[in-house]
């Protein structure tokens, strides 16, 4: 897992990025600024106060568009809701499940990562 890595995401006026809160690898990145989603298994954001539109609609649409196959949204709520998004076949998310933090914690990773 790595944090502050630049992940680039295309955007109608060109490529742009987003840095996610913690992303999982296969394999580490390359040491550019922004990089490929290739690797990239899982990006995680955390919602902060003011951020819960760029988080839960905006990011969604652009990492679905970068072509990452799973992005998790930790709402701040009293049970840490954790919203799991799987990319389908028509390159959108479909949210695959809505569980508390402390729950998923207590899971493999096989569980949700290798499908």
């Amino acid at each position: 897992m790595l944090q502050a890595v630049g992940v680039r995401v295309p955007g109608r006026n060109g490529d742009g990025g987003r840095i996610a809160d913690l992303s999982v690898w296969r394999k580490p990145p390359g040491r550019g600024v922004w990089s490929a989603v290739a690797d990239l298994v899982l990006a995680v954001e955390i919602v902060s106060p003011g951020s819960e539109a760029m988080d839960s609609v905006t990011k969604v649409r652009e990492y679905a568009s970068a072509g990452i196959p799973r992005y998790w949204v930790v709402e701040r709520d009293g049970p840490q809701t954790v919203t799991l998004h799987e990319l389908t076949g028509d390159g959108r998310y479909a949210e695959h499940a809505r569980m508390p933090l402390a729950w998923l914690v207590q899971t493999a990773p096989a569980d949700h990562l290798d499908r």
